[in-house]
């Protein structure tokens, strides 16, 4: 992928049952139950790198992971270079009007990476 492309916006796979290495280490990965209770708190597992493992050197690192339902705000976890394993866990409750979870990542060098799952909130 082009250098300005990756700085351009968020970036996302090309054809998702064919990634790329680039794309294997920086996309994040969410692990999370296919439904929950309105209100009830449940688990997110975000992992960068789970695919391909992604390197955490001063130079090169995640340096966030943020975590939206829809286009709602939720949480954000700040990562160092220190960090071994780029994997945060977010304790969330979803209002019954959301259908997808969407995390973002950035690396330093290849910009913000987005993936998403759909997620049923029961009343």
């Amino acid at each position: 992928m082009p250098w300005d492309k990756l700085f351009g916006g968020v970036n996302k796979p090309a054809d998702a049952k064919d990634l790329t290495d680039l794309e294997k280490k920086h996309l994040p990965v969410l692990c999370a139950p296919d439904s929950v209770k309105a209100g009830a708190c449940f688990e997110v597992v975000v992992e960068v790198g789970k695919l391909l493992a992604h390197p955490n050197e001063n130079g090169h690192f995640i340096e966030f992971v943020e975590l939206y339902a829809d286009d709602i705000y939720l949480a954000r976890a700040d990562l160092t270079a220190v960090t071994t394993c780029p994997s945060v866990r977010f304790n969330v409750s979803l209002p019954g009007a959301v259908k997808q979870l969407r995390a973002f990542a950035r690396c330093n060098l290849h910009g913000v990476w987005v993936s998403a799952m759909s997620i049923a909130v029961k009343e």
